[in-house]
């Protein structure tokens, strides 16, 4: 029988990119994946082409929510760490989740996406998308932190 975990740090993670922070006021839906490249776990969408499809969020469209983590998503279907082609996923459209920071944020601080390094920014720039709307960081951190958004439910 294979060994679980057998020895702690000293202290455990504060989350995982793209993990639900809490479900006190949560809203998620299901959408189907349309990008051939799929959705990443904490990627933001837009609203896809098709009924109830989305797309990676992009300069000018219709956003819609950001991709739960969850583990119901085989290990095997590409992309690893995210939601496939034409694969109905979870996108939290309102509450708090957890992402990595791309640099230096601070409570209160306009959302941006970073798509080139997967993470989460206060500021526009190359490759950078945002600011999501109604979205703020609910916690500080620096580069490469796990830190806490809000989704539509504080402002700055």
């Amino acid at each position: 029988m294979a060994t679980y975990q057998t020895t702690y740090g000293n202290s455990p993670r504060k989350g995982l990119h793209g993990q639900i922070a809490s479900e006190e006021k949560a809203n998620k839906i299901s959408r189907t994946v349309e990008a051939a490249a799929g959705i990443k776990f904490g990627q933001p969408v837009q609203r896809g082409l098709a009924d109830h499809g989305v797309a990676p969020f992009a300069a000018g469209g219709k956003f819609i929510g950001i991709a739960v983590l969850t583990p119901n998503v085989l290990p095997d279907v590409a992309p690893a760490g995210g939601y496939a082609q034409f694969v109905t996923g979870a996108f939290l459209t309102s509450g708090q989740m957890y992402v990595r920071a791309g640099g230096a944020v601070s409570d209160g601080d306009a959302v941006y996406y970073n798509s080139t390094t997967d993470a989460y920014v206060n500021a526009a720039g190359t490759g950078i998308v945002g600011p999501i709307p109604d979205c703020f960081f609910d916690t500080s951190g620096s580069n490469g932190d796990i830190v806490e958004i809000s989704l539509k439910h504080r402002s700055a």
